[in-house]
Formats: structure tokens, C-alpha cells, sequence
């Protein structure tokens, strides 16, 4: 049994301030790996003011750091999650109608995956090729926000 206590966490005091690490450049190719995905799912109100149903899956991207920019960055690794809405039918399964579910079609694509009897979880441990790209802050902190931008065929 551990002894880890995350309610001690709350008296933690800091030895020195919390610093945002630098980004990664934008507009470059980074090989990465597809971690365990988690599944999201939720309600939200349609235009037509009916409930509507939603699914993610949150995919962890552990991108390899260019030697390059180990010394920017500070790390050789840097973890970005891409989120993927997918779609549903009316009896709540994956629509996997043609034009239905891209996101996940584009990493299926990515990983040479897009076939019959491939599983979201299939993803995770496949290596592909992502785009980093940058988006500001909407709160007026100038902050930059790293999100993925494309992804590939590694």
C-alpha cells in the first residue's frame, strides 16, 4: 500500500515560480507516437434546440524533439493531445458512413490502419508524422498554445 497522499499536494509550497515551457516551432514535421487514447463523451444543445450527443477520443502524441531544439524547448520529448470528435448514428454506434468520422480516418489513413476490423485502440504505439502549429490565447494573455495541425504517414 502507498503512502502518496495527493491531498498534501494542497500545502505545497513553491521553491520557485511555475514557468510555461518554450513551444515547439511551428510548421515542422515531428515523428510521433500515438499514445493510449481516452474516450470523452458528452450532451450539448443542436441548432434545432434538440440534445445532441458527442464523442472524442483525446489522442496522446509523444513527439520527438529535433536535436536542434532540445535546448529551446528543454526536453528531448514533449506529449500534445489531439482530440478527434467522431460520429454517431441515431443508435449511438460510430457512423462510419463515406465523408462521416475524419479525424479518426485521418489517423487510420496515417497509420496504414484504415481497414476492416481495426479499433480506435489499435492507434496507440503507432508512429506517425505531425505538424505542430500555434494559436494564441483567447484571454489576452499572449500565450501560445501548441495544437496539432496535420498529420502523416511517418
Amino acid at each position: 500500500m502507498s503512502s502518496f497522499d495527493p491531498q498534501a499536494f494542497l500545502g505545497a509550497a513553491l521553491d520557485k515560480p511555475l514557468v510555461k515551457r518554450p513551444p515547439l516551432a511551428a510548421g515542422v514535421v515531428y515523428s510521433a507516437i500515438i499514445g493510449a487514447l481516452k474516450v470523452r463523451s458528452g450532451t450539448s444543445v443542436g441548432k434545432d434546440g434538440q440534445p445532441r450527443y458527442w464523442v472524442a477520443f483525446d489522442m496522446p502524441l509523444e513527439i520527438d524533439v529535433p536535436s536542434d531544439q532540445q535546448a529551446t524547448v528543454g526536453q528531448p520529448k514533449v506529449i500534445l493531445t489531439d482530440s478527434v470528435f467522431v460520429d454517431t448514428t441515431p443508435s449511438g454506434g460510430l457512423d462510419m458512413a463515406p465523408g462521416r468520422t475524419r479525424g479518426l480516418r485521418r489517423y487510420y489513413d496515417a497509420t496504414s490502419l484504415n481497414k476492416p476490423g481495426t479499433t480506435p485502440n489499435h492507434l496507440a504505439g503507432q508512429l506517425i508524422k505531425a505538424t505542430v502549429k500555434h494559436e494564441v490565447a483567447k484571454d489576452g494573455s499572449g500565450d501560445l498554445y501548441e495544437r496539432i495541425d496535420q498529420i502523416q504517414k511517418a
